[in-house]
């Protein structure tokens, strides 16, 4: 996240500073479009391989801990993109 907002601040772009807004004498920082993209990404659970699950029914007698593998992949890929339609259509509405 810093480092996209040093690349916000290089950019000098509008509205990063929230049209001058101050709030408790500094000036209040929006998040950029890249910024939002990076956390919707960190919150829809992008991971490849489980292993917390794995273990967890390995250590409670399943017989085949790894049969998750799939489902999980699966619902991490709708969950990612779902979250990348959701971030280009602010995105697009926002430029209207």
């Amino acid at each position: 996240m810093e480092e996209l907002a040093k690349l916000e601040a290089e950019r000098g772009t509008v509205g990063y500073l929230n049209d001058g807004k101050e709030v408790g004498g500094k000036r209040e920082r929006v998040a950029s479009n890249e910024m939002c993209t990076f956390l919707i990404l960190n919150i829809s659970s992008l991971q490849l391989i489980p292993v917390n699950m794995i273990a967890y029914r390995s250590q409670y007698g399943s017989v085949n801990p790894a049969e998750i593998i799939a489902p999980a992949i699966v619902a991490t890929l709708i969950s990612t993109l779902v979250a990348v339609v959701y971030c280009k259509g602010k995105d697009m509405r926002r430029r209207r």
